[in-house]
């Protein structure tokens, strides 16, 4: 109850006009027409995320020095971001707010920092018992493979792993040179997942050959096929059976299993993907002077656009617009390559243009060793039969990895085609998450569609222009000399330096201008949280527009 002020004279009145009682008792709240609420959107660099990892939060965590936590929000969504943070073509910067700014948040530097630091803290991945009857089978151990496995286990379902090879890893260990990703690295995360929950290891089985995928199917209530692509297509040009050319992927296995290589003398890589940038610079490595040719122009390339510079940088050289024509040998020797020149013509099913050849044009290229790099091909030996396969490759629904077998599930490069690794890491969670809801006969969820925002949503009076901190790596003369790491990874003032920069797109991130500027002190500040007192607050929105990041929202009263 509010106490009646009275006057007994003017003398007792104040100077000027001013309240000098309380004035809640008047709920100016009612003078209202629209009314502010906190409305927080995704950030467009968790669109931009094959993986859906939720940046802004695990970046905001870091500027709190909460790494736990940051990395556990990691892992929600992607197993391995040591890996990812090291290996990954970063989509999610391509999206960031800030690179319509100034320069995009370094954000797969962010998150390689927080997978070392979680490899670095083992006690952070608590082991999660068997808590489910029902088993499943993950045949391959490369990134979706692993991603699945990790993903049932860590609901409680018995995983039973299946390599053909004794070491797992996948494409991570036999793909990707050890400059991109340690073994030692990939071995840490490798062990972390296989100790995260009941999963059983099984390598050195050959699935489709030493044990059926129908006897998997019998024994397992729901399996997943993570296979990849381990078999390099041919070039087609006669004679590329015989000495001096070898399929790319073999040469990379060599190289990463610790065998030897030729040394020296004069090498073609034939591609323009990831996997020609990695022959091109491990031959590079071994001695050799060499040369990618690729059929289509640099714009076109497939690899990573850092990949190819750095490859250049190294010294390797680039030949565009040709394609190989006939192998020259003397003897049994290769000599040369005869290369047909391309032109671009009109857009393939891909969307890029394609080459086509420019009658009566070529060229010779003197060559020791051919590496072929132009695409992979899966190995479907004993599977094909058991679920439906087109262009080699295994038909599976997007997003949920369900083939034409109700049992039998299939993800990454195997369902897909040549894709990237944490493309891979997401279809294995997406199918974890689908086999997880069949076996526990749960519905499918709801989805809605994510509200985003862009630049021009934005207050950039709050923001001042800073560049984007680069990851340090070693030089390119001692890089070319062996297969030491390039990028050593953010020093902590860097790492914190970095997430600073985050802008935190259409998220609270507790800078307390609402709770500030509010006129009528209608907004209360709880623990990292604000809530708005409709009885005071009158619609006037300063709280909206001086909102930094659009986390607030507007609405009509009544509607």
């Amino acid at each position: 109850m509010v106490s009646k002020i009275e006057f007994k004279s003017y003398k007792e009145m104040p100077i000027r006009p001013m309240t000098v009682g309380s004035m809640l008792w008047n709920l100016t709240g009612s003078w209202r027409n629209v009314r502010p609420l906190y409305d927080f959107k995704t950030s467009p660099c968790i669109l931009g995320c094959p993986a859906s990892e939720n940046i802004q939060r695990y970046i905001w965590l870091v500027t709190e020095e909460r790494y736990e936590e940051a990395w556990r929000t990691i892992i929600e969504t992607n197993p391995m971001p040591a890996v990812t943070g090291r290996v990954c073509f970063h989509p999610c910067m391509t999206k960031c707010t800030r690179g319509d700014y100034d320069e995009s948040v370094n954000i797969n530097a962010i998150e390689r920092s927080l997978g070392d630091m979680g490899l670095d803290h083992p006690e952070w991945m608590e082991p999660v018992a068997a808590s489910e009857k029902r088993r499943v089978a993950v045949v391959g151990s490369g990134p979706a493979g692993l991603s699945c496995a990790f993903y049932l286990a860590r609901r409680g379902f018995p995983v039973t792993l299946f390599e053909r090879d004794r070491t797992l890893g996948g494409v991570l260990r036999w793909g990707i040179p050890e400059y991109r990703l340690p073994n030692d690295v990939l071995d840490r995360v490798v062990g972390a997942i296989a100790g995260a929950g009941p999963i059983e290891v099984r390598s050195g089985v050959n699935v489709g050959v030493d044990v059926t995928l129908d006897e998997l199917r019998k024994e397992y209530d729901a399996v997943f096929l993570g296979l990849g692509l381990m078999r390099s297509r041919g070039l087609g040009v006669d004679g590329e059976d015989r000495g001096g050319v070898e399929p790319g992927l073999e040469f990379l296995r060599t190289v990463n299993g610790g065998g030897k290589v030729e040394s020296g003398g004069r090498v073609v890589v034939v591609g323009g993907g990831n996997t020609a940038m990695d022959v091109a610079r491990c031959a590079l490595r071994a001695g050799s002077e060499v040369t990618v040719v690729y059929r289509r122009t640099r714009h076109e390339m497939p690899a990573i656009a850092e990949e190819i510079e750095d490859a250049e940088n190294e010294g390797v050289r680039f030949e565009f617009l040709a394609s190989p024509k006939e192998l020259v040998r003397k003897g049994r020797k290769l000599s040369a390559v005869v290369f047909q020149r391309m032109e671009l013509g009109e857009p393939d099913e891909s969307g890029r243009r394609r080459p086509v050849p420019v009658k009566g044009e070529t060229f010779m290229l003197e060559v020791d060793r051919l590496y072929t790099a132009i695409g992979e091909q899966a190995d479907l030996t004993g599977i094909e039969g058991g679920v439906e396969t087109e262009w080699n490759l295994i038909r599976a629904e997007e997003g949920t990895g369900a083939t034409s077998d109700p049992k039998i599930f299939a993800g990454g490069d195997v369902a897909t085609g040549a894709a990237s690794v944490v493309e891979a890491v997401a279809a294995g969670r997406k199918a974890a998450e689908r086999i997880g809801r069949m076996l526990a006969g749960e519905p499918e969820p709801e989805t809605a569609e994510p509200v985003t925002v862009g630049i021009e949503d934005m207050n950039l009076d709050y923001f001042t222009h800073s560049k984007q901190n680069q990851v340090p790596r070693i030089g390119v003369d001692a890089a070319v000399k062996g297969f030491d790491e390039i990028k050593t990874g953010f020093a902590p003032e860097q790492l914190a330096a970095e997430a600073s920069r985050c802008f935190s797109c259409g998220v609270c991130n507790y800078c307390d201008n609402c709770w500030i500027y509010c006129p009528d002190v209608a907004i209360k500040r709880l623990d990292q949280e604000y809530e708005f007192d409709y009885d005071y607050c009158k619609g006037c929105l300063v709280c909206v527009y001086e909102c930094p990041r659009n986390a607030i929202s507007v609405r009509e009263e009544g509607k």
